[in-house]
């Protein structure tokens, strides 16, 4: 396994799916990934579950940590008017000095929605408030005192300061899934494009299709928008250490190591760091250059240390 260079760098975020996870669990991971060279790190935004809340939780792990970019992924647009969400994300981006990536879909999970009392309208009519909103957030970054007239919301004499300091606009990464609205409201409105998860390259060409096919409808470049790829990462230093892993992981869930390989890890990226770099390769030959990587829970330092070393450095993505 050669090393990768390129003149676009690969990147790598810790997904963290915080659900029961402790505060003092999330700061160690930050502050480990912020030191290890990761690129930036997630949580997810659910209102009725058993986590921590997703922006106030961002917001203290960014005054604790140096250099790490958050993401969340991704806000539930329908959960908070564009006009709190921008002023929120241009907010936190100074504070933060620009390390703030707004990740927003559509709202997918209808029972977190209807449990917090709020209406859960149509695919087709949330895919729309997200573009207006996007485009309202857009402008409320960029422009001062002016009127919104869309279908879902108006504002009139609208204005935020202070504005983001990351110019021309905060990157808007549109995350979900569907090929009938929201791939194409990704191409339409997104710098930075999510979907799916271990997915095999094959079905990223679909993806990309119908994206770049709605960017260039709507007159924007296609290649402008980021593509991403997320994926589950059971990994090992040695061939026998993993399979014990897998083994434990295995018994943990009531599997077999076998039904677990089959089942749980197809389409991973997991093995020993040498496995995990040739089907990396696969994906950066592809052109994705930003991978959203899910540590078994709570991700352990000596994970996050191992893949920043034996892999990151590999597509020189790591700081060590």
């Amino acid at each position: 396994m050669t090393a990768h260079s390129n003149q676009t760098p690969v990147k790598f975020n810790v997904r963290v799916n915080q659900y029961r996870y402790s505060y003092e669990d999330l700061l160690r991971i930050w502050q480990e990934a912020d030191r290890l060279g990761y690129y930036s790190a997630s949580l997810f935004d659910l209102l009725t579950v058993d986590a921590l809340e997703c922006w106030t939780t961002l917001t203290a792990l960014l005054a604790q940590t140096e250099r790490i970019r958050a993401v969340p992924m991704v806000l539930a647009n329908p959960y908070r008017h564009p006009m709190l969400t921008a002023k929120m994300v241009a907010t936190l981006d100074v504070i933060s000095g620009g390390r703030i990536t707004l990740g927003i879909g559509a709202g997918g999970s209808q029972s977190d929605t209807t449990k917090s009392g709020l209406p859960f309208p149509s695919t087709r009519e949330r895919c729309e408030m997200l573009e207006e909103a996007i485009a309202l957030m857009r402008r409320l970054w960029t422009e001062t005192s002016f009127d919104f007239g869309g279908q879902y919301y108006r504002v009139a004499g609208a204005s935020i300061d202070p504005k983001p300091t990351q110019l021309p606009s905060v990157p808007v990464l549109v995350g979900g899934h569907g090929p009938r609205y929201v791939l194409p409201a990704i191409g339409r409105t997104a710098d930075i494009s999510n979907v799916g998860s271990n997915d095999p390259v094959e079905q990223h060409h679909e993806y990309a299709r119908i994206i770049r096919q709605a960017a260039e409808d709507a007159g924007r470049y296609p290649g402008s928008i980021e593509l991403t790829h997320n994926a589950d990462c059971v990994i090992a230093p040695t061939q026998r250490e993993y399979e014990q892993l897998v083994a434990r992981l295995a018994g943990d869930a009531g599997m077999t190591a076998t039904a677990y390989q089959a089942e749980r890890l197809r389409n991973t990226l997991s093995g020993t760091p040498e496995q995990i770099c040739d089907r990396l390769s696969e994906y950066v030959e592809f052109g994705i250059r930003y991978f959203f990587v899910v540590f078994p829970n709570p991700a352990p330092s000596e994970t996050l240390a191992l893949f920043a070393e034996e892999v990151m450095n590999r597509f020189g993505a790591s700081a060590l």
